[in-house]
């Protein structure tokens, strides 16, 4: 028994002491390497600044292949996703669809004379009104035939039942529809009166009633439904429409898929609606004139552009606040490392710090660039992001500056450089890489836009930290050199010859503090029980909420409230409470003549799911009942050939009641009266989506409408079909969200545990680290749910960045811990507080300044992004700087190997010295 004990002793011994070769190894060389490199550059600072803008200026020529990514699809939706697909195979499909222009008109009753005639006024001015090319409405809006009622009534004889298009001659009724004009299609309450302006002018409350109430076109159908223009309708004992409080007027524009390009009608934001350059100018005219009529009018408006340009300004328009953010982090920079003297005033190198961030995004985004990466809109906010770190970095290497004791000071600049890059370049290189490494991960998303910005965000810290060490400290040896010959610090020409720094000024103020409140508050019992209760009960509340914390997202978000569209949102709700978007079931080129029956089980089905659906549109039972009564044959029980297939279909789709289904089709060729039909491309059955607020309901409902498909069993032709809305991209990207977030998350922290067991070389101090960066991750989950925030594509970003920030606080403070050899877990404590808390909290508060402005943005993005940059600086320093000292005051590892010596004995540097 005792000899089995002593070979697992023996075995934990030679663990341990592998660990320790490997901790020694570790820690000498990446102290020999920054040593060495800080003598290199302290030597020859002119030449790294000038190989650092060389860097600078052959990255900049990957500019040449930048490319800002505008399709929506592209950045927003899984690309592997079936949406993707069928979107994709729509917009070929489709060819030409339609977007609309609607305008929202309210009144204590709108079904008055005054009210009408304003409607028809505004039609009017939009209807004739050109734009700067000299583009009107019909050059741009979508065409449908004019049906005139009264030649209808004659063609259709004593029979109402019976078609002229099947009891006409083809020659005579070909005539017919040959002569047949084209007009806009819109849907208004005008078009009762059929626009005329004598009659418009003239009606009375009882005109306006008794024809909203006779309203029953047979010729448009469901096209034109006035009714359903009407919201808050009260209606008599008799259920006849007496008035109503609000009314839809629509005008309806061509949406040619062919001819769009996203690269030139697309926005910045990535938010734009698919349209051509035409339609975007004739819109842009349509709400010019809205805007001035909505003045003297309670109208509410939106065009098909309106969620693109206001998304975009809102992104954009708040650029003024950040750049004050900006000026407000360059005066903290100022008042942090300079000291209260003119010589010591380091104003020249803080705004050096600064073009180093900004140096680095540009290497950074043109060397992705360079690869094909392409830029995306929430790139705007990582040059907030890098300047966080890259800040944070500055302050530590200027930490260690003032940390170096008096015998190191007296030493050669380039020797002091070397010792301030042996302690605080392993330190940022620490947090670097772990940086880059979570960023990385990140990458590996399936959402294309944060695919990208992790990949921009990676390349940007790694040369956040490449240049910090290089061009920044060069800056700095340069810089110290005009202190050592007495130089003003904002007019370097001058020169103060008798000066004598005051005492003030050279005391570090912060250090101090620190020193007290930790010797005499945090580090005492009461101090200890305190911050471990706090983070308990944090944690606590930061779990219970993170498990209540719901995936959802509302594209609507993206709208203040006080602009034009967020306001007609506000009013639609109030008046039209039910609110549904348009859908479809879209159905490629089968053999019709076979699949009929199965295309009426599946329109059956849809119907039926009344609780999710409304309006369902199809033109299968039309067709039956055209060919049953004109040709005396049921298509249900005995499917047609396809010759008599389709000379019917093109007879039902030329006839007058019917027309309107030709939107329902996709010819190969243009379908021509008197001619059969061609081959059917596509055929669609429009319906209603009810919208659901709740996600739990929506996805699956969505899925639910999407299995309609699958029950089709389609055997003939190509079989494709789907049921799409543009809705469903952003369910879609919902339902995928929370799993992506919590597999990168789960990544990421992985990957931190590894990195700093690599480069921190303590199992102990990983594990500390480790948990400190977890508990915050949970707290700021937890209470970004307690904010108001989901699990979205703003937060799923925001979560990404939270990683890399946090993770700075605590390994600064851990690795510094490691460093210091003298005195016991406490003293050492309160050594590493002093010595590097100082720079981390100056780092975090950094941040703060730099995102602050965002929480004055209307933008919905940077609101998020500020609530979760606030949890995680707050958390992350609480944490990092407070309960993780506590901890190490109790369980604290020993010091690193090399630093068992005293600061002053530094036998490994006397090589460096010749």
């Amino acid at each position: 028994m005792s000899e089995k004990l002593e070979i697992e002793e023996n075995d934990k011994r030679k663990c341990t002491n592998y660990f320790q070769k490997f901790t020694y190894k570790v820690v000498t060389f990446t102290e020999w390497f920054f040593y060495e490199l800080g003598v290199c550059v302290g030597k020859h600072p002119l030449r790294t600044i000038a190989l650092c803008w060389l860097i600078v200026v052959l990255s900049a020529l990957g500019f040449l292949r930048f490319r800002q990514e505008k399709n929506p699809l592209k950045l927003w939706v899984p690309p592997h996703t079936s949406f993707i697909h069928d979107s994709e195979w729509l917009m070929e499909s489709l060819e030409v669809g339609y977007q609309e222009e609607v305008v929202l008109v309210t009144a204590d009753d709108v079904l008055t004379p005054e009210v009408i005639q304003k409607i028809y006024q505004m039609d009017q001015k939009i209807r004739f009104t050109r734009s700067s090319s000299n583009l009107t409405l019909k050059d741009v809006c979508f065409l449908i035939p004019k049906i005139d009622k009264g030649l209808l009534k004659f063609l259709d004889g004593d029979d109402p039942r019976l078609d002229p298009s099947a009891a006409s001659t083809p020659e005579l009724y070909c005539t017919f529809v040959e002569g047949i004009k084209k007009e806009c299609y819109t849907k208004s309450i005008l078009d009762l009166w059929e626009y005329d302006k004598n009659i418009i002018m003239n009606l009375t409350k009882e005109d306006i009633i008794a024809a909203v109430n006779s309203d029953s076109d047979n010729i448009f159908g469901h096209l034109k439904s006035y009714k359903d223009l009407l919201g808050t309708v009260q209606k008599n004992e008799s259920g006849h429409i007496i008035a109503a409080k609000a009314i839809y007027n629509y005008w309806y524009l061509t949406k040619n898929f062919s001819a769009i390009d996203t690269d030139k009608t697309g926005n910045y934001a990535g938010t734009g609606d698919w349209a051509t350059e035409e339609t975007i100018e004739w819109e842009g005219l349509f709400l010019e004139i809205m805007e001035e009529f909505s003045r003297s009018n309670e109208s509410y408006y939106y065009a098909g552009r309106s969620f693109g340009d206001i998304s975009n300004a809102v992104l954009f328009q708040d650029i003024d606040k950040l750049a004050f953010g900006i000026t407000m982090m360059i005066i903290y920079i100022q008042l942090v490392i300079s000291k209260f003297n003119w010589v010591e005033a380091r104003i020249v190198l803080g705004f050096v710090g600064l073009l180093s961030i900004g140096m680095s995004f540009i290497v950074g985004a043109g060397i992705c660039s360079l690869f094909g990466i392409p830029y995306g809109p929430v790139h705007t906010s990582l040059p907030f992001l890098l300047m966080g770190l890259g800040v944070d970095d500055m302050f530590v290497l200027m930490a260690c500056w003032e940390e170096l004791t008096k015998e190191e000071k007296k030493l050669p600049v380039p020797e002091k450089i070397g010792l301030m890059l042996k302690h605080g370049g392993v330190s940022i290189t620490i947090t670097s890489f772990t940086d880059v490494i979570a960023f990385l991960i990140g990458s590996s998303t399936i959402l294309p836009c944060l695919e990208s910005f992790c990949l921009y965000a990676a390349m940007g810290v790694l040369m956040t930290f490449i240049f910090a060490v290089t061009f920044f400290v060069a800056c700095f040896v340069i810089d110290e050199r005009r202190i050592q010959r007495n130089r003003n610090g904002a007019l370097p020409w001058i020169v103060h010859r008798d000066f004598k720094p005051n005492k003030c000024s050279q005391r570090n103020i912060t250090n101090l503090i620190f020193k007290k409140i930790y010797s005499n508050v945090i580090l005492t019992t009461p101090g200890k029980i305190t911050v471990i209760a706090i983070s308990i009960i944090c944690a606590g509340f930061g779990i219970e909420s993170a498990l209540k914390l719901e995936q959802h997202f509302d594209l609507m978000w993206f709208i203040p409230d006080d602009t034009y569209l967020g306001k007609f949102l506000d009013v639609r709700n109030v008046y039209y409470p039910e609110n549904v978007f348009d859908a479809g079931f879209y159905i490629g080129p089968l053999n019709y003549t076979y699949e009929l029956k199965n295309i009426k089980r599946a329109v059956d089905e849809l119907e039926s799911y009344s609780n999710i659906t409304q309006n369902v549109v199809s033109w299968v039972d039309p067709f039956r009942e055209f060919v049953l009564y004109n040709f005396h044959h049921d298509v249900y029980e005995l499917p047609l050939d396809d010759d008599r297939f389709n000379i019917f279909l093109s007879k039902f789709l030329l006839s007058p009641r019917n027309a309107r289904y030709q939107a329902n089709f996709i010819f190969e060729n243009e379908l021509e009266c008197g001619a059969p039909a061609p081959r059917i491309k596509m055929s669609t059955i429009d319906f209603k989506f009810k919208n659901f607020n709740d996600p739990k309901k929506q996805i699956p409902a969505m899925h639910k409408v999407r299995d309609v498909v699958t029950h089709a069993n389609f055997t003939t032709g190509d079989k494709f079909s789907t049921v799409w809305s543009k809705f469903f991209s952003t369910w879609i990207t919902d339902e995928l969200i929370d799993i992506e977030v919590l597999r990168n998350l789960q990544l990421a922290l992985l990957c931190v545990m590894l990195c700093t067991i690599v480069l921190i070389a303590n199992w102990q101090i990983c594990c500390l680290i480790f948990f400190c960066v977890l508990i915050t991750m949970v707290d700021v989950c937890g209470f970004m749910q307690r904010w108001g925030l989901t699990i979205d594509l703003v937060s799923c970003i925001g979560l990404e960045l939270a990683i890399g920030l946090c993770v700075d606080y605590a390994t600064h403070v851990g690795h510094t811990f490691l460093t210091v050899a003298d005195g016991t877990k406490r003293e050492r404590v309160i050594k590493s507080v002093t010595s590097i808390g100082s720079a981390v909290l100056y780092g975090g508060l950094s941040t703060f300044i730099g995102v602050f402005m965002m929480s004055q943005s209307k933008a919905y993005t940077f609101q998020s992004f500020f609530k979760i940059f606030f949890l995680v600086i707050l958390f992350g320093l609480f944490h990092g700087v407070v309960l993780l000292p506590v901890i190490l005051s109790m369980i604290g590892p020993n010091p690193y190997p090399t630093h068992k010596k005293s600061s002053q004995d530094q036998p490994e540097l006397k090589p460096l010295d010749s």
